[in-house]
């Protein structure tokens, strides 16, 4: 074989996502991937011993997660019928739990980004999700779930991949239970106060989310978004019915959102309500539709994204550093 040392800047984007099939030849980005996969592994360790099953994630599907934050969703055809490549598989979730009452999934997910979110140096095309589902449960089970998870993670990646962490100057924190806690609404206003305005009824914009994990300065939740800016899929609140009963972790250090989540619409009616507020034609999702009218358990759960979740351990400055081959916003072609 031929030996090849090549270094390339991650913050000359083109070319490190041209030449990414030579990254891996770079001694940093080997010892980077070798911490996600001890991050994966204990992620996924921390749910069996929890009794999660892992399930196979679909990659095509006749329809996928709208509520994608401006994203494009990617289409395909199957035997002359259209699917889309899977964008979310929080509808494969609700299923899952079905049978299974708790369920996770480590899924590839792709879609396209503005190209202009390639200067948050946090957005990737095609990005790995890990998708957790829990039947019965409440937004406080799972936020309570996904706090030991990430301590159990950070403990036992510390431990494991210490050398490593060392060598590159990252100091490691691992937080205690609770996280803090905020509500939309009382982020919206502490934003507004540091000069960062939301639109109405929308999610923080990207310079808002990042500049609050810095605010805040720890782990914090933001929960109860408004239900205009959300998926069909989030449950409302009861006593505050234009909010809904979900969240996002948001990483300290500007580092931003790693966990979207909360609990799930089950009701028919309110789905096929929520799907046509959206501007979706009802028969693109029968399947799911015909699973709804024949009945699942109300469910809460969560995606967390592994490359976020590296790019945190590893303080990275791009998120591109933290997955092999990546597809980032507005470049192409690529490996």
């Amino acid at each position: 074989m031929k030996t090849v040392t090549i270094k390339l800047d991650p913050s000359r984007v083109e070319d490190f996502v041209k030449y990414s099939y030579l990254v891996l030849r770079d001694p940093k980005y080997r010892d980077i991937l070798k911490v996600q996969q001890w991050i994966l592994y204990y992620l996924r360790e921390f749910l069996y011993e929890k009794g999660f099953t892992e399930l196979l994630a679909p990659m095509a599907s006749p329809c996928s997660d709208p509520g994608l934050r401006g994203a494009r969703k990617l289409k395909t055809k199957l035997y002359g019928v259209e699917y889309e490549l899977t964008s979310s598989v929080i509808m494969y979730k609700q299923a899952s739990v079905a049978g299974f009452g708790k369920v996770f999934f480590v899924a590839r997910n792709i879609r396209e980004e503005p190209p202009e979110n390639l200067k948050t140096g946090r957005h990737l095309c095609e990005f790995t999700q890990l998708d957790v589902e829990w039947a019965h449960a409440t937004i406080d089970d799972v936020m309570s779930l996904a706090e030991d998870m990430i301590i159990y993670t950070l403990k036992k990646v510390g431990e494991k991949c210490g050398e490593i962490l060392e060598k590159y100057g990252v100091e490691l924190r691992v937080p205690s239970k609770p996280f803090k806690r905020l509500r939309y609404i009382d982020a919206v206003e502490l934003l507004e106060k540091h000069g960062y305005m939301t639109p109405e009824g929308k999610e923080f914009t990207q310079e808002g989310e990042a500049a609050l994990s810095k605010i805040v300065g720890d782990f914090v939740w933001i929960t109860h978004y408004p239900v205009t800016s959300r998926g069909f899929y989030y449950l409302p609140d009861s006593s505050y019915p234009e909010y809904n009963r979900d969240f996002n972790l948001l990483l300290p250090e500007g580092y931003g959102e790693v966990i979207d989540g909360g609990e799930r619409e089950y009701r028919p009616e309110k789905i096929r309500e929520r799907i046509k507020s959206l501007g979706e034609p009802l028969e693109k999702y029968s399947w799911f539709l015909e699973l709804i009218d024949i009945g699942i358990p109300p469910s809460a759960g969560f995606g967390l994204g592994v490359e976020r979740f590296t790019r945190y351990v590893m303080k990275l400055k791009y998120i591109w550093e933290a997955v092999p081959f990546p597809k980032v916003p507005g470049v192409a072609p690529s490996p």
